[in-house]
């Protein structure tokens, strides 16, 4: 039987918006009520949606400690007092490219490291330290969800971005937080179906 905790090992989960990521995260560390292993998921001040870790397609949650975006450097300050072996990274793709370093000193120093996020932006490219993260992850976790497009239910690996109910610009702020107010929504999509326009 495989063991939970793995000494210096990454995992990375990505995919797009409803693809079931943070299900996933919350199910990984929800098994370790059931051992003597302790952990504690970090994410990004700039995701206000909720002050923990929230599945949309259920009602599963996971309490995390929120870290300024910027500083990503914290997470080693606040690991310094605390005993546990699993470390979880949510919406990772919001912090600066820092994050990747400190993900290798969190490696060497023998943590079970959990990352999770976007790998592309809503325009379809790389997404902050993702990319960089998952080619560095012993193990990577694709996930996919349905194309929300009218008629399509393809399979989606890219998000989209919705302002009044039409694709965002490609010029148009690369971080915007759902429900900030603005009239922006995301949907998954599928590769024919995600628009991104240049004006």
């Amino acid at each position: 039987m495989p063991e939970i905790y793995k000494p210096g090992y990454l995992e990375a989960i990505f995919g797009p918006m409803k693809s079931g990521k943070s299900e996933f995260l919350i199910r990984m560390f929800n098994e370790l009520r059931y051992s003597d292993i302790k952990g504690v998921v970090f994410k990004p001040a700039v995701n206000t949606r909720e002050p923990g870790i929230a599945s949309r397609g259920s009602d599963m949650q996971l309490e995390a400690i929120i870290i300024d975006e910027k500083h990503p450097e914290e997470i080693l300050s606040y690991l310094e007092n605390l005993e546990c072996k699993f470390v979880g990274v949510d919406e990772a793709q919001f912090f600066t490219d820092n994050l990747v370093e400190v993900i290798e000193q969190l490696i060497q120093k023998e943590y079970h490291v959990i990352v999770c996020g976007l790998l592309l932006s809503f325009r379809g490219e790389p997404f902050g330290p993702m990319p960089s993260l998952v080619g560095r992850a012993h193990r990577v976790t694709r996930l996919t969800a349905i194309c929300e497009y009218p008629n399509c239910n393809h399979y989606a690996v890219l998000t989209q971005r919705l302002i009044d109910g039409q694709p965002s610009p490609y010029n148009s702020p690369l971080v915007l937080i759902e429900n900030s107010g603005l009239s922006e929504t995301y949907e998954p999509r599928c590769v024919n179906h995600h628009q991104v326009p240049k004006t």
